[in-house]
């Protein structure tokens, strides 16, 4: 077993016993706070599909899993029981996806690992007119990440949130915010609820990619 596919199974062993609850609760707050529930939507980062496939239990069209890690998106295909759900292995920085064919972009926990101008030039290209992007991290409520918190401290011997910390310092939606701005994007926000902290572009109908 190489590298890629430990970490994809590592990750995804995690994802469905330590961090199942979370991805409905999730799922159904981004939905809420894009307020597109049909059309196309990408999970970016999607690993073993978690977050998009309880996306495609309240989102009217077609799922696209999106992972830089093919062995993450073949765990993916394991649970795929819809033909409107399919994976696409690629990188954020460069998606074989049209220009503003996408009408909403979700994604939880991989935006530490991305190039701030690069990924949401790429994530604005793909945003149709009156699309919206969330991307950003959470826990779905205060008791599941302190639940979370307390499990994964126990597992790897050492402070989860101090580590936590340390991975997403410099990249939380607050950093993201101004680079949107300064890209252009005129409607960029930033939500901190109890699901967690998100940045949301949103593209008016006039807009084109």
């Amino acid at each position: 077993m190489n590298q890629a596919e430990a970490k994809a199974r590592e990750f995804d062993k995690i994802a469905g016993e330590v961090f199942v609850p979370i991805y409905p609760v999730i799922a159904a707050g981004l939905l809420e706070l894009g307020g597109i529930y049909s059309g196309r939507c990408v999970d970016i980062g999607s690993g073993g599909g978690h977050l998009g496939l309880a996306a495609a239990a309240l989102f009217q069209g077609e799922i696209i899993l999106l992972d830089s890690n093919p062995y993450a998106l073949e765990l993916a295909k394991e649970r795929i029981r819809e033909g409107r759900i399919s994976v696409l292995c690629a990188d954020v920085h460069d998606m074989p996806i049209p220009s503003g064919s996408v009408d909403m972009v979700i994604s939880r926990g991989a935006m530490w690992f991305w190039d701030k101008q690069r990924s949401l030039a790429e994530i604005w290209r793909i945003l149709a007119p009156a699309g919206a992007a969330l991307i950003g991290g959470g826990y779905g409520s205060p008791a599941m990440k302190a639940a979370i918190y307390r499990v994964m401290s126990e597992l790897n011997g050492d402070d989860f949130e101090m580590r936590q910390k340390k991975n997403t310092d410099g990249n939380s939606p607050e950093d993201y915010a101004p680079v949107a701005r300064a890209l252009g994007i005129g409607d960029v926000s930033e939500v901190h609820d109890d699901t967690g902290d998100w940045l949301v572009l949103r593209k008016t109908a006039e807009l084109r990619a």
